[in-house]
Parts: C-alpha cells; sequence; structure tokens
C-alpha cells in the first residue's frame, strides 16, 4: 500500500525525517556483515576443493567448475558472475583480511570491497611474505579512507596508493596496457549498437568532457546524453585526419586537471602522473599532453603533501586555480563531479560577511552548490563550514555533521 505522511509538529516532524535515515544506515551495515559471511562462506567452499582436486586427479578442474554451477544455479546468477564472487571471496579471506573485517563491521559496502581489491597492486610476489607486507601496507592506508567515502572515490585514492607502493609495476602496467588499445561493436537487437573503445584513461575523459562541454552549448529538446551520442557520431563521421590539424595530442582541446612532478616532467625520472580525482597515467602520455598546453600551474606542498598554494602571488584569478588545483572534485561528501564543472562557492556567504579568501572558498557541483542557498527553505537547506587547513564540515538540514577532507597531493605510504 503507498506510504503516507502527515503535517505535524515541526520537532516530531525531525524526528520522523531522521529515523528512516538512521534505519537505512543501520541496514546498510547489517546488509555489509551479511555481505562479508557471504564472502567467507565462499572462500571456505573454495578451500574445500583442496581435498577435491590435486595434481593426481584427472580433470581437476572440473570440481572448481561444478561448485561454482551449483551456486550459480542455486543463487539464480551467471556462472560468470559466480566466479566472480568466489574470486573476492578468496581474496578478502585470504589477503586483505582489513577489508573483510571492515566489512562485516559494516564500517564499508560490498562495493568498497571490490573497489579496494579492483585496484590492489598487481603479480605480488609472496617470497619472504613481501607479497603480504605489501597488501597490509596497501589497507592500512586505503581502508580506513574507504570507510569515510564513496566508492568512485575510494577507487581513485586506491590506485594512486598502489602506484606508489608499486611505481615500476604500475608504470610497466600502463604501458604494456596502451598495447591493448582498440574499438569494438557490439549489436543490441534493437536497432542500436554499443561502440566499446579500449584507449588510454586521459584520452577517454578528455573526450567525453569535449563531448560534455559541446553538448552543454546547445539548447534542443535532446538529452545531455542524445546530444553526446549524437555529437560523436557527427564529430567521427565528418572529421578527417590531417597534417594540418597535426597528431591526436595537438588535435582537441577539452579540459582535463593532471599533476605531474617537476623532475618526471623533465624527464629525470619515470614517476607515474595523477588524473585528478580519477587516478595515476603513465607519465609518457602527460609529457606529450604538456608540450601543448598554454600553461603550467605550479603547486606548492606542506611536508605531508597537502597543496598550500599554487604562486607567489594570489590574485583572485589565480585563486581559482589554487583552489581547483586543492579541491580536484566537487567538495561535497562523495561527489567526483570535475572542478571544471564546478562553481567556486563562498563557504559562509560574502551577503552575510564572509571574506572572499581562500579558506572560505571551495569548489561545488551544480547539483550540490544550490543545496546551501539561502532561499531554501531551512527544512532543506544545508549549510558548511571550512577549517583551516580546508577540511569542510557540512551539516545536512537534519543537524548531521559530514566532513570532507581535501586529497593529499602526495602519497606517504
Amino acid at each position: 500500500m503507498p506510504i503516507t505522511a502527515e503535517r505535524t509538529d515541526p520537532v516530531i516532524a525531525d524526528e520522523r525525517r531522521a529515523a528512516p535515515l538512521d534505519e537505512w544506515v543501520d541496514l546498510g551495515a547489517q546488509i555489509a556483515a551479511l555481505e562479508a559471511r557471504r564472502a567467507t562462506v565462499l572462500a571456505e567452499r573454495a578451500a574445500l576443493l583442496a581435498y577435491e582436486t590435486g595434481p593426481t586427479v584427472a580433470y581437476s578442474s572440473m570440481a572448481e567448475r561444478s561448485a561454482i554451477a551449483e551456486f550459480s544455479a542455486a543463487g539464480h546468477v551467471s556462472s560468470r558472475s559466480m566466479s566472480h564472487q568466489f574470486g573476492v571471496g578468496i581474496a578478502l579471506a585470504n589477503e586483505y583480511p582489513e577489508t573483510l573485517r571492515a566489512l562485516s563491521e559494516g564500517r564499508i559496502s560490498r562495493r568498497h570491497a571490490e573497489v579496494i581489491l579492483e585496484a590492489a597492486p598487481r603479480n605480488i610476489d609472496d617470497a619472504d611474505d613481501g607479497g603480504a607486507t605489501l597488501r597490509a601496507a596497501y589497507e592500512r592506508d586505503v581502508v580506513p579512507y574507504a570507510c569515510g567515502t564513496t566508492p568512485p572515490r575510494t577507487r581513485a585514492h586506491a590506485r594512486a596508493v598502489a602506484a606508489t607502493l608499486q611505481p615500476v609495476t604500475q608504470e610497466e602496467a600502463h604501458r604494456e596496457g596502451r598495447k591493448e588499445r582498440e574499438v569494438r561493436v557490439r549489436p543490441t537487437d534493437d536497432g542500436m549498437a554499443q561502440m566499446l573503445s579500449a584507449i588510454p584513461e586521459l584520452l577517454a575523459f578528455a573526450i567525453f568532457d569535449r563531448l560534455t562541454a559541446m553538448a552543454a552549448a546547445m539548447d534542443d529538446d535532446r538529452t545531455m546524453d542524445q546530444r553526446r551520442a549524437d555529437l560523436f557520431c557527427d564529430l567521427l563521421l565528418t572529421a578527417v585526419p590531417s597534417s594540418a590539424v597535426g597528431t591526436d595530442m595537438e588535435a582537441f582541446r577539452p579540459t582535463v586537471q593532471v599533476t605531474i612532478a617537476a623532475s618526471t616532467l623533465a624527464g629525470h625520472d619515470d614517476l607515474m602522473a595523477e588524473l585528478d580525482g580519477v587516478g595515476p597515467i603513465h607519465p609518457d602520455l602527460v609529457r606529450s599532453l604538456a608540450g601543448n598546453a598554454p600553461s603550467f600551474t605550479r603547486l606548492f606542498l606542506d611536508p605531508s603533501g597537502m597543496v598550500t598554494n599554487v604562486d607567489t602571488y594570489v590574485p583572485s584569478s589565480r585563486m581559482k586555480r589554487y583552489l581547483r588545483a586543492r579541491d580536484q572534485h566537487c567538495r561535497f561528501p562523495g561527489c567526483r563531479a570535475k572542478p571544471s564543472r564546478c562553481e567556486i562557492d563562498h563557504n559562509h556567504d560574502r551577503a552575510l560577511g564572509g571574506a572572499t579568501a581562500l579558506n572560505n572558498l571551495a569548489c561545488f557541483c551544480s547539483s550540490h552548490h544550490p543545496l546551501k542557498h539561502p532561499d531554501v527553505d531551512a527544512r532543506h537547506r544545508w549549510t558548511v563550514r571550512q577549517q583551516p587547513e580546508g577540511t569542510l564540515i557540512w551539516r545536512s538540514p537534519l543537524g548531521r555533521k559530514y566532513i570532507d577532507s581535501p586529497e593529499l597531493r602526495v602519497m606517504f605510504v
């Protein structure tokens, strides 16, 4: 039956609005604990395969295949999905205990756990417990971070940590990955098709940014997704590669924000660069991009790796560059909207005495910026205050506090 609500006393109304939130959070923690137990059960079943298979047993993989098939049949999921779930359970139980513990305690969701595993260091050598030490260092940094933010932000942070712990392996992986670039088409049986491309991550985000900027400038009845799709077709079908335009890196002018050490840019080392808000990218790609950049923004960091300033002098235009460099994305908790798509906001309204100062400014996207506008009804209005080091303290209409801290620019793991 439909759920309805009646008008009531404001105090009682706040309590009624808070109750579903608290119950929803509590149910999420219970679900996470059950997901942890589910993963552990799969790991326990996988361990039994050691007694069912072995080097002397012919076709020993059949036991594994049979177990996956039985679980997939019982759970009404595909064998491919079931195989993935087995892999997650085995990895959590045997290699990433702190991630499993956080999941079982309801501090992270299953999606957080999957992201942590997906971004973890690769090709680890377990000789002399080296692999266990590396994974432990990775978890010590990533798990606490994941407990306070969303899976997408966790992915970007985890990838940066993995690149710091394994710089050579990550650099090699990115170099090898570029050899696998391709474009494929998959029909969807409705007169449509999906065009799937595997291309360098930086170029993918640059293409999407350019399509978004061009689509936003159009004014018609099409949705943003439809405009992007139509522009994608128009640009590919009408553009002609030409030496007059230049190389692929010179041919576009989208907006992406990347960070690279000066020593790496100069070619003195091959430390991984960073595609802000996404994760590590190969330095060769950034060097090529930098060759056509009209200008650079120099970042000054404190000993912990936090941005403190952009240039010696900070006029208003440079303040904007500083804020975009510091924030890297919308500063509403969990949001990852790029700074190029954000508005720079006075946290404490200027009309109410707020200063136009770095410690009172932050990047907010068009979805979250209006939440704190004075014209919004107090029952729905958010407020935000910035601490000296750049941490934002948001207060919801229910009076709950949510913290968003600026990201470090340098990883000390």
